[in-house]
This record gives C-alpha cells, structure tokens and sequence, in this order.
C-alpha cells in the first residue's frame, strides 16, 4: 500500500487541481506543489515551529494550506470574521508566533525547482508531528485548539472518500469558511488526497447564493458539500429553477454536514432539484466517523454507515463514545483527558448503531430535566417537523416562574401557523405526555452559529427579552 507521501507524489501532473472562480485562475497539481514548496522556503525563514493566518477564502490560504505540509510548520488558522475579542483571545494563546494576514507578509516569490527537488521535499513532510490547531466554534465562550496530525486528517479524508467514491472524476465546490474544519478537511485534504478537482468558490452567503448555480455551472462543479442552512437559502434564492436545469442529467454529489438535516428540508430540496442528499457525521475531534453512501439505502433520519475503521460505543446514559485510528492529539487549552473513557472520546451526542448504521438521537447537554425526566429536545423537534409544515424548529427548556418548561421556537414559510394542541397529541401519542410542549414561539428565523447549528443558548438567554 502506497504511502500519502507517494500518493501526493503520484499526483503531481499537470491536470488542474484548483480553480478560483472568483477570478477564473486556474492551477495544476503540479504549480500548486510547486508554489507551495516556494512558500515553505519563506515560512522557514520565520524561525518558528508554527505560524498563524488570518485570511479570507482564496487562493493564497490554499497554497500556505500546502506550504505548511513541505515545512514541516504548524498551521493555526484563524477566521478573519470572527469577533476582534475571540481574535485577540487566541493570539494571546499563541504568543511570539508569526501571524500571516497576505503573501505580502513572507516573500511568496515563485522560484524554479524541478521535480526531484519537489518529491525530495514531499518526502521530508513528517506526518506524525502537530500540522493544524482549528479552534471550534461554540455559541458562548472562548474557543478550544484542537490539535491533529497531517497522518490523521488524510487517513479520515481517505476513508470517507474511499466509502463515497471521491476521484479524480470529481471537481469539489468550496464554501464553507476556509479556516473551520469543514472547510480544510472535507472540502481541501479530503479532494487532495483523492485526486479530485477543488473550485474555491465565493464564502457562502445570501448574494453568493444568488450565483451559486451559474458558478457551479461556469467551473464545472460537481461534487458539493453544504449545510444545511446553504440548502435553506439556495431553494429560497433559486426561483427561476436555475439549480434543477443545471443538475438534470448530472452525474453529482451532494455532501451534508456540520449540522442535522432535517427530514422536511431534506425532502423538499431533493425533490426540488432530483437529487439525493449524503448526510455524513463527524467532530472536529474526532474527524469522519459516517456518511450516505450512494447507491445505498439508509433511513432518512439517520446520519449514513460508519467508517470501516471507526469503533462506537455507548455509554450507560446513550452517550456515543468513539475510538478512531484519527483521532485528534488534545487540546491546547482545555484538560483532554476530562473528554475520554479510557481510549473513547465522550462525543456529547446521543445516539444508537443498529446494522452499522448511526443515528443521533440528541444532545447530552441539551437535554430537558422536567419532573425528574429526561427529555431529549430533538426528539421533540423531529416529531415537530413530522407532523407540521414549519421550516425549521429548535427546542429547550427554560425555567419560568422557577418551573422548567419546554420551549420551541420554530419559523414559518408564510402565515399559517401550527395547530398546537395537535402537534402536542402528536409528541404525547409518540413521545410521552411528558415530552408536550409547554411554550410555542414562532420567530423569522432559528439563530445559527458559524457551523449551521441552532444557537438555542442565545435563544434561551434572550427569551422573554
């Protein structure tokens, strides 16, 4: 079995790599690499073990994404929309490093090299040591570093691309921010290692979304991983139907992650567009662990197969433990082995496996203590989206007149409004009188934090405000 050192050797051809539709330049595996080995000259030049960036999506954090492989650096990204107080914040975690904001800060000078002098570097990348601290993005807080090794990154990437067929037939649209995980690993090393095509695509938002297919379709994209508040907007921006022209009779796939899809949304943009949605699951700490697989059937509700190499356990209260050969190396701020049973990472998730298939089933944290019960908010808002017409929902509990209530919060496509005793016989016949909703409040739209998933601590915090 070939090593990923001999894999990214294997690569470098001169077939396009990456696309920056942005401007239309274009870059083949070859220039990439060769580019890349330029900038690890000049990031050597720091004097440091370790560098930080702050840049937007583009080009040139893709290339020090590469740079920081040859050098042997690690990268500590850090995305330039994040508060200046939670910039500053990790900064002072990161004192005496080098903090790269353009190419304008090392030389970036392309020099030449032949490829002997390239391979001779890709061979010296050591894959065992510190490549990326990402901080996870919580609603409240200050962030935790998470650690990884390059090893671990392109074994996860090689896995899940191995499980949905990612190849060099691909050509992957970037979107999500290119300093979260999402963003680095599954739509830049998971392509990498798999031989694919990357078009660098506008940050997503509303206008971008407004484009979207006409970029899709310019740069030849097809292979997506969204969210699932990307696919909200895009069905919502997309009234001349422009996404179902360009996606008939198109061989794609449609990657899901960073937050639940919602069987409702999921329906919906399926049929609007004739495609099928992969849901895949995964932590920042313990990278892919499942995903849909095409041509293979799984329950909607569910979050797709395991890995083959991903070891799930459960805890006596649910909780889904996880051992993987990638897991991450700790945290940089935080006491790593509170997060472990033994080798397991206590996930906060609740869960079950059946025939190797994963579901979640809520969140250890989130969970509703009401009457000495405990009551799994999703499995309220799962039962919420069955049985109504809303678009979206997020349930929680609040303490009122010193009683805790459950409280959902959920958003409407127009003016009708669910039937609320109904919607409580339906959670009561399903659930449990004790799972009824005590509070319905309709509102514009569920709050989001940066990965798509409901802030429901904002909610809570500014209920009755």
């Amino acid at each position: 079995m070939m090593t990923f050192a001999e894999r990214i050797k294997e690569s470098i051809k001169d077939r396009e790599y990456v696309c920056d539709a942005r401007d239309g330049s274009r870059l083949t595996y070859r220039e990439v690499w060769k580019r890349a080995l330029s900038l690890s000259a000049d990031l050597k030049r720091k004097e440091s073990d370790s560098f930080v960036v702050i840049m937007e999506n583009g080009l040139d954090l893709f290339l020090l994404y590469h740079a920081a492989m040859l050098s042997n650096m690690t990268i500590i990204p850090i995305d330039p929309q994040k508060s200046q107080a939670e910039i500053d914040h990790i900064l002072s975690e990161n004192p005496g490093k080098p903090v790269i904001r353009s190419l304008e800060d090392i030389s970036g000078e392309m020099r030449d090299m032949s490829d002997d002098e390239l391979f001779a570097a890709i061979d010296r990348i050591d894959m065992e040591k510190d490549y990326m601290v990402t901080y996870t993005s919580g609603s409240t807080g200050f962030p935790k570093g998470v650690r990884h090794r390059l090893q671990s990154l392109l074994h996860a990437g090689d896995s899940f691309g191995e499980a949905v067929g990612l190849g060099p037939d691909d050509s992957m649209c970037h979107v999500m921010p290119m300093t979260y995980m999402a963003g680095i690993l599954n739509t830049i090393l998971m392509p990498m290692i798999r031989g694919s095509r990357i078009v660098i695509m506008p940050r997503f938002d509303v206008m971008s979304a407004i484009r979207f297919w006409k970029t899709a379709e310019t740069y030849g994209v097809n292979s997506f991983w969204l969210s699932p508040t990307m696919l909200n907007i895009l069905m919502t921006v997309d009234r001349r139907g422009e996404g179902r022209k360009y996606l008939s009779g198109t061989d794609t796939k449609f990657f899901i992650g960073t937050a639940p899809l919602f069987e409702t949304l999921r329906s919906r943009f399926e049929a609007m567009y004739d495609v099928k949605l992969l849901q895949s699951y995964g932590l920042s700490e313990t990278l892919f662990l499942s995903t849909e697989i095409p041509g293979k059937d799984s329950p909607a509700s569910s979050v797709g197969y395991l890995l083959p190499e991903v070891d799930l356990r459960l805890s006596d209260d649910g909780e889904i433990l996880i051992g993987v050969p990638w897991m991450f190396r700790g945290y940089t701020n935080d006491d790593t082995d509170s997060y472990f049973i033994g080798d397991y990472y206590k996930t906060g998730d609740l869960g079950k496996c059946e025939n190797g298939i994963m579901s979640i089933t809520g969140r250890l944290k989130d969970l509703i203590i009401k009457g000495g019960m405990n009551i799994s908010p999703k499995l309220i808002e799962d039962c919420m989206l069955k049985n109504t017409e809303v678009d979206e929902c997020a349930v929680a509990g609040v303490t009122v007149d010193d009683e805790e209530r459950i409280i959902c919060w959920y958003s409407c496509p127009d003016e009708r409004v669910p039937d609320e005793p109904s919607v409580n016989r339906a959670i009561e016949k399903e659930l449990g009188k004790h799972c009824c909703v005590d509070i319905f409040e309709r509102i514009a739209s569920i709050p989001k934090n940066i990965n798509g998933k409901a802030d429901k601590k904002k909610l809570v915090r500014e209920y009755g405000t």
